[in-house]
């Protein structure tokens, strides 16, 4: 959680089981298929060559498993190779680059950025409003 990869020759991003894509792995959005897959470790460069699929199934699937299959096919052609190393992506900043601040702020604001209280006390209100907002801003109410 947290982390995510960027696709660059694909050889260490595990197609099924790696957060690549999305908020989480294929496995997951598509676990109907996964258990059925063969090669479940299999790396994206072992599976796609830009221009086929190579993944079996321990068994015949159905028509609403085709469709699901169908979806995956149609998310491998977003697939982009850069020719550099894969690479680890901090989802929590900007820059990609895990800190512990945004780790802090992940945990302290749930991913919300906090209310810029200074501002606050320029408005122009009566303190007792003040006080209120100030206490709201700090979930204190």
């Amino acid at each position: 959680m947290g982390y995510s990869w960027k696709v660059g020759d694909a050889k260490q991003i595990k197609f099924w089981e790696d957060n690549w894509l999305g908020s989480s792995s294929l496995a997951i959005q598509f676990w109907e298929l996964y258990v059925l897959v063969n090669g479940k470790t299999a790396t994206i460069a072992e599976i796609w060559d830009g221009m086929n699929l190579k993944c079996t199934f321990r068994r015949c699937v159905d028509e609403r498993l085709m469709r699901m299959w169908e979806e995956v096919v149609q998310i491998t052609t977003t697939i982009e190779f850069t020719g550099e190393e894969d690479g680890l992506v901090w989802q929590f900043h900007s820059s990609g680059v895990y800190s512990s601040q945004s780790l802090y702020r992940v945990i302290n604001f749930r991913g919300t950025q906090p209310v810029y209280v200074p501002a606050l006390w320029r408005i122009h209100i009566p303190p007792r409003v003040h006080f209120f907002l100030w206490l709201l801003s700090k979930n204190m109410c």
